[in-house]
């Protein structure tokens, strides 16, 4: 076979007659007119095939992490602890002393016959106990990851952090599982004949026979409400309670002023939210940590003897303990693990010193 090429005949005549090399060519004539007759059109064929040539922005940059800012979510405040304070304790369980609830309340007749003797008081003494539980958190975070991080990040300060913030999530849902269950209040429990939340409700009458229904003790000891932000925000709004204080002051209603008319110390309100949804579910499920509920419990101002409050979280002492060490046997340069670890047991001493009033709201 033979490589060279064979010419091609091509009659320029017959395909002139055509007329497309010649529109082609009239096409032509009239663009490089149009380009010398017309200047800003000239300027901007010229800044376009500057543009085509122009080193871009994203060709000289790669992104990195803001030194100033980063994104975190926050839960709401917590206040477990404030409802059934600590007392801290040396061993990991024992005993305390109780005294018998009935014996407060009735005597024998007081009256002396002539020569007669004073009758004598009956008197006896129990007790009941305390046994902590172990809980604990871990995280770790290897070498490799710390000596790799941008300025923005703090790995090992989060190594440190995250484990002792589960553990106050998970004491918070334990304490607020006791004090809004209302079989733990020794019958001072009821639900509002009408809804907080519907029309005419009576939230100051219900507050009021709560209170009432309440029994205390000789210890230093104070009447604190306590209820979720969803159930405030209709309280704030009632009619009636803000009756209470309108000469006083305009607005919505405020935990403190309505603690301070109803003869509570003051009003907690939890905004902490949890995610219901079980590991590994797509998406997550939020509810408010303390419910639908209004609670009033009594509570201790300091471990006192002869106390009845509703009660405590029997802690030894110096806890939460946190723990850090180093492991060389994972990866190619270790790591550390971080450990908050706490023993504690969150004991119902007295429930009738308190009431909880149930789904207020719908």
């Amino acid at each position: 076979m033979s490589n060279e090429y064979t010419p091609i005949s091509i009659n320029l005549e017959t395909f002139n007659d055509t007329g497309r090399v010649k529109k082609y060519q009239e096409r032509w004539d009239a663009a490089r007119e149009h380009f010398h007759k017309d200047k800003s059109f000239r300027e901007q064929v010229v800044k376009s095939y500057l543009a085509i040539r122009d080193v871009g922005a994203s060709a000289v940059h790669s992104n990195t992490f803001l030194q100033n800012m980063s994104v975190h979510y926050a839960n709401g405040e917590f206040i477990g602890e404030q409802l059934m304070p600590v007392v801290s304790v040396d061993k990991r369980s024992d005993s305390y002393a109780t005294y018998p609830k009935r014996e407060i309340f009735a005597y024998p007749d007081d009256a002396i016959a002539q020569r007669g003797r004073a009758n004598e008081i009956s008197e006896s003494r129990s007790s009941a106990n305390y046994s902590v539980n172990d809980y604990g958190f871990s995280d770790f975070v290897s070498t490799d990851t710390v000596d790799n991080q941008d300025a923005v990040f703090d790995e090992m300060k989060d190594c440190m952090e995250k484990p002792l913030y589960a553990l106050a999530l998970k004491r918070e849902q334990r304490i607020a599982s006791i004090v809004t269950t209302g079989g733990n209040f020794a019958g001072n429990t009821s639900t509002p004949a009408v809804l907080w939340d519907t029309a005419s409700p009576t939230i100051v009458a219900n507050i009021q026979t709560a209170i009432a229904s309440t029994f205390r003790g000789a210890g230093d000891s104070e009447l604190i409400g306590f209820t979720s932000i969803d159930v405030w925000n209709v309280m704030s709004r009632d009619a009636g309670l803000r009756d209470l204080f309108k000469y006083v002051k305009e607005g919505l209603a405020m935990p403190q002023q309505i603690a301070q008319y109803l003869g509570l110390s003051r009003i907690l309100v939890s905004d902490a939210r949890q995610d219901t949804a079980n590991s590994g579910q797509a998406s997550a499920t939020y509810s408010r940590i303390f419910g639908k509920n209004f609670g009033i419990l009594r509570v201790a101002k300091s471990p006192t003897k002869r106390s009845a409050h509703f009660g405590s979280t029997f802690r030894l002492r110096n806890m939460p303990l946190a723990t850090q060490w180093f492991d060389p046997s994972l990866g190619t340069k270790g790591g550390t693990w971080c450990k908050q670890a706490c023993s504690e047991d969150h004991k119902i001493v007295a429930p009738d010193t308190s009431y909880l009033l149930t789904g207020v709201i719908s």
